[in-house]
């Protein structure tokens, strides 16, 4: 029946629409997350050094208190 096919033909399409659709946000969210782990270390080496400077400053300032 022309009419079944023409159905399953539309609603094969639709799917595909669906898995590229959704492949495609797969993909953006791994992007995302890929940026976002490296700007995490990036602010985590960040923190870090500039508790380093904190620190070296402190004791700067401690050798005038003593």
């Amino acid at each position: 029946d022309e009419k079944y096919w023409a159905r399953r033909r539309k609603n094969n399409m639709a799917a595909k629409r669906s898995r590229d659709a959704r492949r495609l946000k797969e993909n953006q969210i791994a992007i995302r997350a890929a940026f976002l782990e490296k700007e995490n270390s990036a602010l985590r080496q960040e923190v870090a050094d500039l508790r380093k400077e904190l620190t070296r400053c402190k004791n700067i300032l401690s050798k005038y208190d003593a």
